[in-house]
């Protein structure tokens, strides 16, 4: 069994999801934008692939001789104020230049004492990469707290000194890419601190800043923190899109990965049913095209596949089981309350797809759901989503497994998955 991992992709000849014509136009535009900062925002959904896109687009940029940095800031939430972390990221490359180390050393001080300004204490040189040792950090806040001029000019002209250093780092007419890859991965707070800082602190620099984010969440974090304050203002000012649009300049919505496209990256990894079609029509009904849900998903059915053969008698296991088993494993990542159903009462499979196959030839049926249908299933009888993934035929019918039959598959897949959460 070969797992799928969740690695990003990196080299061009792994884009199975076909994102290199999107990555060169992008790549054109950027090129060409002047004057800079610039910030991109690359959109997309969560598993969507924003990770693959960046790293296939940081290979354009790198083979072009253009400086990148890669930021992952969930490394730091709730470690160190995540915007102090990006800037003492971006200077602890710098500082590998000889001409620019005490130039990257000095604005570390000052980024360090904006750490502290901020409430961050003498955690901050937890996320200085090294610049700042964590035993200078007492002596810094001591000098600082003393008065030293030369300190608080750094402080005061953060701005522009970072400006001068990126100037120097990349040259006249260069420019540095600074990738930030999983943002909305961290707490809402750090999200939105990141953000700021690209306005407040390096709004002079030749810097092309790309955020991998998924827009809603962004949207909906600022519009829980910024909705008080603009109480009454029109929607379209008072909304988190607006704020957003503020700080990108250049949005980017990642392509919808077709499924047939991932269906062809996947079926090598599919141990069994790979080329059946209604299994793969079971999994795009079900799933749909999340291609990180759809990797998981792979790698426990091949693992409920493989434990399966080993607890049952040789020849027990036949497509029927495998396509049931798919389609459980289906209702256990989407349909979690139905799952806590068939743990507590297995027949309840076929008992609630009957149901729905005699509703859909006599309608009035659903009208006395409550008279067709045990407690327990009642609350299932108005899911379509669930009706349509229960009654999939695919041109032949699947028929529901038994009691017998469902409680040693979920044995199974509780050995293979897990748990399932309680609603």
């Amino acid at each position: 069994m070969r797992p799928l991992t969740d690695n990003p992709v990196v080299a061009p000849e792994d884009d199975s999801f076909h994102f290199g014509p999107y990555v060169d136009v992008l790549h054109a535009a950027v090129e060409q934008a002047t004057p800079l900062p610039l910030t991109v925002g690359v959109f997309g959904s969560w598993g969507a692939g924003k990770s693959s896109f960046l790293r296939l687009w940081e290979g354009r940029f790198k083979a072009g001789r253009t400086r990148t940095i890669w930021f992952n800031p969930w490394k730091y939430d709730r470690k160190v104020e995540v915007w102090a972390a990006l800037l003492h990221t971006i200077l602890a490359e710098m500082e590998q230049e000889e001409t620019l180390k005490d130039k990257a050393v000095k604005l570390a001080k000052a980024a360090t004492w904006l750490s502290v300004r901020a409430g961050l204490g003498t955690a901050a040189a937890l996320g200085t990469g090294g610049v700042i040792k964590s035993g200078d950090v007492d002596a810094l806040l001591k000098g600082l707290s003393e008065g030293d001029a030369e300190q608080y000019r750094q402080v005061n002209r953060f701005e522009a000194d970072f400006a001068d250093a990126v100037r120097e780092f990349v040259g006249e007419d260069g420019r540095l890419v600074v990738f930030v890859d999983d943002l909305d991965r961290c707490s809402p707070e750090s999200a939105m601190t990141v953000l700021e800082s690209l306005k407040l602190f390096l709004a002079q620099s030749q810097c092309v800043f790309v955020l991998a984010l998924d827009v809603d969440v962004l949207a909906a974090i600022a519009t829980n923190k910024f909705g008080a304050a603009l109480k009454g203002a029109p929607a379209d000012v008072a909304s988190g899109m607006a704020y957003l649009e503020k700080i990108v300049q250049l949005p980017f919505f990642l392509p919808d990965v077709g499924f047939d496209t991932l269906r062809e990256a996947y079926r090598p990894y599919v141990l069994e049913l790979s080329d059946d079609p209604v299994f793969w029509e079971l999994l795009q009904r079900g799933l749909g095209g999340n291609p990180r849900r759809l990797k998981r998903y792979i790698n426990v059915f091949n693992m409920a596949l493989a434990v399966s053969r080993g607890q049952l008698p040789p020849g027990a296991i036949d497509r029927r089981y495998r396509l049931q088993l798919a389609m459980l494993l289906i209702i256990r990542t989407l349909h979690r309350g139905f799952f806590h159903a068939l743990t507590a009462e297995p027949d309840s499979w076929q008992t609630l797809t009957r149901f729905f196959e005699q509703a859909q030839t006599q309608p009035s049926i659903r009208q006395t759901a409550t008279l067709q249908l045990p407690q327990h299933l009642h609350d299932f009888a108005t899911n379509l989503v669930l009706e349509r993934l229960l009654t999939y035929s695919g041109g032949e019918r699947l028929d529901p497994p038994g009691g017998p039959v469902v409680v040693q598959m979920i044995s199974t897949l509780r050995s293979t998955a897990g748990p399932v959460d309680p609603e």
